[in-house]
């Protein structure tokens, strides 16, 4: 990419007409980065770059995978570029990332050179901001990819001062009036990772850009894309503006909470014990009401949440069929692990089933699960002392007890990390688990989550 003094006859980005031509565009490349196609193993697509113009109107571009390495080294973030000799088309309508509706394609004989005289004015950033309401609208749909900002109130995750590490980060951001989370991963995650430990915290309202909306368990996440990006200096207009409207203090430092150091012993407990432990947790609340419309009491099935019926000494759910219905929770098992059960990554089963015509049926290597016993080594975080937030994420999976494993004592430690399960993200498999007398798989779940029966072992 050369370097130019003299800026000719150029169009404005919403002057671009379709197809390939002689057209040229002045604008500041504001940001770049990979394009990866995650359902065929992360391979490489390209790169996409923002460019933003006179006008103050954004449109990107995208270079072919077998074009980047020519034009990768002098691509620089905040440089005036003029580009000619390219290709224009109407961008797709998932994953916007802009409001226009074209994309500048690269092609061979496109000529890309910094402008470093004569450059047209042009702002140093400009974002595609959401707030809470269009967020909320957008999740679940893969429509955009949209900019938000907001303010820090407290980061969890494992390692927090390791930029290193690319394990999953959680951030409580208020965006005005009301909370979201969002939920950091891989490069994001420990991009953020390096702006805490070189950073200062008491700087606490930032941009995020290019995240993907999900709502999971009443709430709306925000995730990190390959594209997201963290700003936080306060000249931006975004963070000024939304500074002002904040009430509270704006100086005080976030919280960090790393998981890492919530460290506990390993212990072999059965699901009742391990709901009885969740139960009795010394989380408070504040009893506000009593709701009497149903009547102010039942046994609930644990199953299903229907009214147990009484079957002689013991109560009975009509729906599941099932007596003495106690003990049960869901694991949520990563590829890592469910490898060793299944023999196939969610990814392959995934495509199988597209490639089988993308009907409901559940795959035959998780239905052989049912009935079968195994010890699931679990992390219990803070998500888990909620009501909503009742999965668990297994850490490894063995078919017996080796007894040495955990002959643990104060100072044989393991790790837990915080997030409950995400929509996002990793590739994972719930597993629903019910301990207590032996059960048939609930109804219900057919063709969902995979149910597998467990004994209580002697």
């Amino acid at each position: 990419m050369a370097s130019s003094d003299v800026v000719l006859g150029h169009s404005t980005f919403d002057a671009l007409r379709l197809g390939r031509s002689a057209q040229m565009i002045v604008g500041r490349l504001l940001r770049f980065w990979d394009s990866k196609n995650i359902k065929k193993q992360g391979e490489f697509m390209g790169i996409t770059l923002l460019f933003l113009d006179e006008k103050n109107s954004v449109i990107h571009g995208f270079i072919p995978a077998g074009r980047a390495p020519f034009y990768r080294p002098s691509l620089r973030a905040g440089s005036v570029v003029r580009v000619s000799r390219f290709e224009v088309a109407r961008c797709t309508n998932m994953y916007k990332i802009t409001d226009h509706p074209f994309v500048i394609r690269f092609i061979p004989q496109t000529t890309i050179a910094e402008v470093i005289e004569n450059a047209p004015v042009i702002n140093v950033e400009k974002f595609m901001l959401r707030s809470f309401d269009p967020l909320q609208a957008l999740a679940n749909t893969n429509l955009e990819l949209p900019d938000v900002v907001g303010q820090i109130q407290y980061v969890q995750g494992s390692d927090l001062h390791d930029a290193t590490v690319t394990t999953r980060v959680v951030i409580r951001f208020l965006i005005e009036p009301v909370v979201v989370y969002l939920s950091l991963w891989d490069d994001a995650a420990s991009m953020f990772r390096g702006l805490i430990g070189s950073g200062d915290r008491t700087q606490t309202v930032m941009v995020v850009t290019t995240v993907n909306p999900k709502l999971f368990g009443g709430n709306l996440y925000l995730n990190s894309t390959p594209a997201t990006k963290f700003y936080f200096d306060n000249t931006l207009e975004a963070i000024s503006e939304f500074t002002a409207r904040l009430d509270g203090p704006v100086q005080e430092a976030f919280t960090c909470i790393d998981t890492k150091e919530g460290i506990r012993k390993k212990e072999v407990l059965s699901i009742g014990e391990l709901n009885k432990f969740i139960s009795n947790s010394n989380e408070q609340a504040r009893v506000v009401d009593v709701l009497q419309q149903n009547g102010w009491s039942f046994v609930s099935c644990t199953g299903c949440s229907r009214k147990l019926d009484k079957d002689g000494s013991s109560l009975r759910c009509n729906r599941c069929v099932n007596p003495n219905i106690t003990d049960n929770t869901t694991f949520v098992v990563f590829d890592k692990e469910m490898l060793k059960l299944t023999k196939q990554d969610a990814a392959a089963l995934t495509l199988n089933e597209i490639n089988g015509g993308g009907g409901v049926e559940l795959p035959q290597c998780l239905k052989d699960l049912g009935g079968q016993d195994f010890v699931f080594q679990i992390r219990v975080t803070p998500f888990n002392f909620t009501p909503n937030h009742r999965t668990f994420t297994v850490s490894a999976i063995v078919d017996t007890i080796v007894p040495e494993t955990f002959k643990t004592n104060a100072a044989e430690l393991v790790q837990v990390e915080g997030g409950e399960a995400s929509a996002t993200g990793s590739n994972m498999t719930g597993i629903n688990m019910t301990g207590g007398e032996e059960k048939e798989p609930n109804p219900s779940n057919a063709g969902g989550k995979g149910g597998v029966r467990k004994r209580t072992r002697e």
